[in-house]
């Protein structure tokens, strides 16, 4: 192997490394399209039918982007294993037998065991033998370790067996009771992360992460059977719904990428009645258990919470209803799949900038509730205000503050004269805090506590107005003021979350005129406020990478110019140094003709 034969192969083994193995862990509410999403990554490229780019005649530098992405993901795609929860749960039901499966799914969907077994018994020979293969299977990776998860029958049992078993599950648990998978299946899941077991409604919290181990042990086997054949692992999660799965992924893979798959909201309440047959009432259940509104305790940690996974996300994708063949969704796989293979292809759009901003301006905040960032720019993406909900400034931040210090009379600027002084405030703060100080303080944690929280309990209330913090919209707007002022009519802004009823007033009296969200279910504060008068600000749900992902995306692992040298073998001549070399042949030349000619006249 020559030297510049082996360039070009120790070229291919760097990004051999991103291209071999990704984790994609899809996010969002029911209906949005993760499944959706996932069954185009499981496709081949033809097969996925992505909008073709471009020849020439470009109008904008995004669409220049998209032709090398697409080039590149032509020549590298690779499909997707699609692991999906639903299945990842029916292995669990296996292992418990079919007369405790329906004695869950009866007590579940209130309906008579009897009634659901006489429906449900065309079913059981095969759910019998496929608990039988799970065991076995179980037995011998348990027996065999590692070297066990090189036999093929667990690709066919796990990819292929399964799959079928949870459809003709769905299909008939849909065909008895409208909902009735989406109940069943919800609810063993929640009891797994609770318990490690589908029907136990105990809390064992070292049981949390069962789910995601189950996930783990897939891609573990994937990755021991590429060993020997050298494939590619590239897994599609479809979908996460608890955050701390997130996090148990994004802890052990690096090249783990939580993707947001999101869609405006009458969309994919649509969707659901369209293709799912489901009613307002249905729907609304189905929101209420993964959006919850107040969760504590046990059911913090095993819930689904969508919003809170929603602003974990590395990348943030809108399923629009585009009507021609999800075209942008497409186009948006295109993009991240090929980044995620070969960073720094391209740059960031002006949009992801200025997320990118705001995300990292969140991380400033001293808020215990909540982190959010803001961006304010001009008309042409030039950043004018940062912001972040905090406390005003000369005020101590929540994160800085402890119980132990106001009832103790120490630290005492960091507090205010109510807090210092009001018996009843103190008195509930003892109640509430004294116990917990000394364990909390254990563990190496500050007790910090949140005065809104304090005041509405003492008031019998929920109200906003107790909160010390500024939100982070607001504080991007008085900065500008503050520090000398400028016109922003016409402005953007750019929010981590997506702007309250009393800073989307302040969003239209200033003039913004388009406003980037990522909470792509808001309150009201989008229908009441943005979305009245004659001068309504467009509103977009961001689509792009944030936080870790930008700089793993965007940030190239070598200069492009040297890998197209390399991979191209590009040796560009110095062409001043070949003219001087002419011009001294010529020279020389010249000066031995001159010489002939002088010899000639000589004779």
């Amino acid at each position: 192997m020559n030297m510049k034969t082996a360039s070009q192969q120790a070229l291919n083994n760097v990004f051999d490394e991103r291209r071999r193995f990704a984790v994609l862990g899809l996010t969002g509410q029911t209906g949005s399209g993760c499944t959706t999403a996932a069954r185009l990554l499981a496709d081949t490229f033809e097969s996925m039918s992505a909008p073709r780019p471009l020849d020439g005649n470009f109008s904008n530098d995004e669409e220049r982007k998209y032709r090398i992405l697409y080039e590149y993901l032509s020549k590298n795609w690779d499909s997707f294993y699609h692991v999906q929860l639903r299945d990842l749960i029916s292995t669990f039901i296996l292992e418990d037998g079919f007369e405790r499966f329906l004695d869950f799914s009866s007590r579940t969907l209130n309906v008579p065991s009897s009634k659901l077994k006489e429906n449900l018994q065309e079913y059981k020979k095969e759910f019998e033998a496929l608990e039988n293969e799970r065991k076995s299977i179980k037995e011998t990776v348990e027996v065999g370790g590692e070297e066990a998860l090189k036999d093929k029958s667990l690709l066919e049992f796990y990819f292929s067996k399964v799959p079928k078993f949870t459809l003709s599950v769905k299909g008939f648990l849909d065909g008895f009771l409208s909902g009735a998978y989406t109940s069943i299946y919800q609810s063993a899941a929640n009891n797994i992360r609770k318990s490690g077991h589908p029907y136990s409604t105990k809390f064992i919290p070292e049981n949390m992460y069962r789910l995601s181990q189950r996930a783990n042990k897939l891609i573990k086997i994937l990755r021991r059977q590429s060993l020997d054949d050298g494939s590619r692992v590239l897994v599609c999660l479809d979908a996460i719904r608890n955050p701390f799965e997130a996090s148990f992924f994004k802890e052990r893979y690096a090249a783990f990428y939580l993707v947001a798959i999101s869609a405006h909201n009458f969309e994919r309440r649509a969707r659901l009645r369209r293709d799912h047959a489901l009613n307002d009432i249905q729907i609304d259940a189905i929101d209420i258990k993964e959006s919850p509104k107040k969760i504590s305790g046990a059911d913090y940690f095993i819930s689904q919470d969508i919003p809170r996974c929603i602003q974990m996300a590395d990348i943030h994708i809108f399923n629009e209803e585009d009507k021609i063949g999800l075209k942008e969704l497409k186009r948006q796989l295109v993009k991240y799949v090929a980044l995620i293979m070969h960073p720094g292809l391209v740059t960031p759009s002006q949009s992801e900038r200025c997320m990118q901003y705001a995300f990292d301006s969140k991380l400033n905040s001293g808020c215990i509730s909540r982190q959010v960032g803001a961006v304010v720019t001009d008309s042409n993406f030039s950043v004018k205000a940062m912001g972040w909900n905090d406390v005003a400034q000369g005020l101590t931040p929540c994160s800085l503050r402890s119980a132990n210090d106001l009832l103790d009379s120490e630290d005492e600027s960091a507090y205010s004269n109510y807090e210092r002084n009001n018996s009843i405030f103190r008195d509930t703060l003892e109640r509430s805090y004294r116990g917990p100080i000394d364990r909390i303080a254990s563990q190496g944690r500050p007790c910090s506590f949140c005065f809104k929280d304090m005041q509405n309990a003492l008031d019998g209330e929920k109200n906003q107005v107790h909160t010390r913090a500024l939100h982070a919209e607001e504080n991007a707007f008085l900065q500008i003021s503050k520090y000398g002022g400028q016109a922003l009519e016409g402005g953007i802004l750019f929010t981590t979350a997506s702007p309250c009823e009393l800073c989307s007033k302040k969003a239209y009296q200033i003039g913004i005129r388009k406003i980037y969200y990522v909470d792509p279910y808001p309150g009201i504060a989008k229908d009441q406020i943005l979305r009245s008068g004659n001068k309504q600000p467009d509103l977009v749900l961001f689509t792009g990478a944030v936080g870790r992902a930008y700089q793993q995306l965007f940030n190239p692992i070598m200069p492009y110019k040297e890998e197209v040298k390399i991979f191209g073998d590009i040796e560009i001549p110095n062409v001043k140094s070949e003219m001087r070399e002419k011009i001294k042949r010529l020279e020389y030349e010249n000066q031995k003709l001159q010489r002939r000619l002088k010899d000639y006249e000589l004779d």
